[in-house]
């Protein structure tokens, strides 16, 4: 079940559903896990989730995305300490960049680095999943987060379908699944057994249109009060005073967490090559929606330095941009090309 390749391929997504898998558990395990998840699998493909699942949005804008993902884990692991979350992200490389992010994070109490003494910004364990890892990797992250009663697991889809997590309290879409089906597949890794569990779906604003295709599909969201719980973290070790609201983007706390990002990437040869391999990677998944969803999810619609700094990165990555720019380059030979050869046809008729 965890040997399941993710490369966000159709035949590998509906291989997912077939009953031949790479198993981690004993035969008797394995035949009770199948019955419990065909119990899951008519309620999923009927759209149909449990009443005890709460599940909200929270409208980000693109450059501020990693720096709200990170206030969100905080403020949940605050809120209530033991607990298992779960994020879901489109690709390999995105998981290997957010797991590093997520488990080596430092900052400074208040974000003064210069008086205070560094400290994890997560205190959690943070595990990863994904189907690019072999398979005791797999089995051994599986197990890891099984076992624990407070952690992060970072996955992609391949931890979506047929894997018995217990306990997860929370479900992040950090990228969005696409179809509703891989929506509601998702989310089913909590709420099971009549526990409470939550949901919440990061949308970018040129993506907010993605709401009304799931509702059409049954699926209704509330937003999240990121305001409020924005409010509550200490900026320079005093919480703000209340005051006129202020835009997301400029709130001195996602400031603070965005430069602290920032300055760990540029400093960390490692993390620096994960996130521009995440960042390009990223680019290439978000292209592959289907259907009706390419019509939201469009890549012309983005600011690609704005998804830059969703990575952590100061600058888009020069790799992407030298590409674009060949395109551009290439576009305009053809153009000029052709621009003779439309002129000698036209002047065809007149001789």
């Amino acid at each position: 079940m965890i040997g399941l390749d993710d490369q966000n391929k159709p035949s590998e997504r509906s291989s997912a559903l077939g009953k031949k898998r790479t198993s981690l558990l004993s035969d008797d395990e394995e035949e009770i896990l199948e019955k419990r998840n065909d119990m899951v699998q008519h309620a999923v493909d009927d759209f149909k989730l449990p009443a005890q699942l709460v599940q909200r949005y929270v409208k980000v804008s693109c450059g501020s995305r990693l720096a709200v993902l990170l206030t969100v884990l905080k403020s949940q692991f605050e809120r209530q300490v033991s607990q298992k979350v779960v994020v879901f992200l489109s690709t390999c490389d995105s998981v290997d960049f957010h797991h590093t992010v997520l488990s080596q994070l430092e900052w400074s109490r208040g974000l003064q680095v210069d008086t205070d003494k560094k400290q994890k910004f997560l205190s959690c364990k943070v595990f990863r999943l994904h189907g690019s890892m072999d398979q005791e990797d797999r089995k051994k992250s599986y197990l890891g987060f099984s076992s624990e009663k407070s952690a992060i697991l970072v996955c992609t889809d391949v931890a979506a379908r047929g894997l018995d997590i217990p306990k997860v309290k929370c479900i992040i879409q950090y990228d969005s699944p696409g179809e509703a089906s891989e929506y509601v597949h998702r989310v089913g890794r909590t709420a099971r057994i009549g526990e409470k569990g939550e949901a919440l779906l990061f949308l970018q604003p040129v993506e907010i249109d993605y709401l009304r295709d799931l509702e059409l599909h049954g699926v209704s969201l509330t937003e999240y009060p990121f305001q409020k719980v924005l409010d509550g973290f200490p900026v320079n070790g005093e919480k703000p005073l209340k005051r006129k609201p202020i835009s997301l983007d400029m709130h001195p706390w996602i400031l603070s967490v965005q430069r602290t990002l920032e300055n760990y990437i540029a400093s960390e040869a490692e993390a620096n090559k994960l996130a521009r391999d995440a960042f390009c990677s990223w680019l290439r998944a978000y292209t592959a929606h289907r259907g009706e969803l390419k019509k939201i999810f469009m890549v012309k619609k983005l600011h690609l330095g704005h998804v830059a700094r969703s990575f952590g990165l100061k600058e888009q990555p020069s790799l992407v941009g030298r590409s674009h720019q060949v395109q551009l380059k290439k576009r305009k030979k053809e153009q000029k090309r052709e621009r003779p050869n439309n002129n000698k046809r036209r002047k065809l008729p007149a001789k």
